[in-house]
């Protein structure tokens, strides 16, 4: 069962024999996030959103191909993904059996942490191969921390102003590598539900089964709330938004079981 319902637009495929489900509203809301950064060239701005939308679509599908990859392998399980505003999903079609032992902890935490390392598998891979296309203009460690800088500086680093295929096929493969890491590292804060608020449950829960998911839940609201002033501070208001529900739904989980 997806998380939310399917519709008649969405985009469907199999992948390595997984069946694949991209809702619509997916593409709307990474397109608004790479449309920032206007570069003054229109045309290139909206090869710009286009190349941006498919690397993250490329980085999402390939996070969720590592959960479900682990279901297929580890716990013998067929399992769904699903892409959707905030993200993906990989759903089990049955509920895997848990063992409360360290080896079943051990399974569980490897398979919230595939997904991440997917992630950055593909990003290593993705460095390599800029590595060996750069034409050597530029120095390695600077090529690294364009990653993490505007599309401004890229274009300006490379200077590219009108229509470049081996350009855009270099920004492509940085920004699928900048996805690829910041989508890992940001889905193993440990904040329930993305992946480190599952491995930090299953840890917690291992440590004290009584109270493991309560300290895991005020661990998870911590981390959410200091998220969301750090997002306020720098300006990120979209990002606080979606670090204020998730403290929003760990704080009504927690007092649900508390109270």
């Amino acid at each position: 069962m997806f998380p939310i319902q399917p519709t008649q637009h969405d985009l469907c495929f199999r992948m390595l024999g997984f069946p694949v489900r991209v809702n619509p509203f997916f593409w709307v809301v990474i397109a608004l996030i790479g449309a920032g950064g206007c570069i003054g060239n229109m045309q290139l701005w909206l090869i710009g959103i286009v190349i941006w939308v498919a690397a993250a679509f490329i980085s999402v599908l390939v996070h969720e191909l590592g959960h479900a990859l682990v279901f297929r392998h580890v716990f013998s399980v067929q399992s769904d993904i699903f892409l959707y505003g905030l993200g993906g999903a990989t759903v089990p079609r049955w509920n895997h059996s848990k063992k409360n032992n360290f080896g079943g902890m051990v399974k569980e935490v490897f398979l919230s942490f595939a997904g991440p390392l997917a992630g950055f598998i593909l990003a290593a891979v993705v460095i390599f191969f800029f590595y060996m296309f750069d034409d050597g203009r530029h120095g390695l460690l600077t090529s690294l921390l364009s990653i993490f800088l505007s599309q401004d500086y890229v274009f300006y680093l490379t200077g590219v102003n009108s229509i470049n295929p081996k350009f855009f096929a270099v920004l492509f493969l940085w920004q699928l590598a900048f996805i690829s890491v910041f989508w890992g590292v940001f889905n193993l804060l440990p904040i329930y539900p993305m992946d480190g608020g599952h491995i930090t449950r299953e840890v917690f829960n291992y440590i004290s089964p009584r109270r493991g998911v309560g300290n895991s839940l005020i661990l998870s609201l911590f981390t959410a709330v200091i998220m969301l002033l750090l997002a306020v501070k720098i300006g990120m208001f979209f990002v606080a938004m979606l670090f204020g529900f998730f403290a929003y739904q760990n704080y009504q989980e927690l007092r649900y079981r508390v109270f």
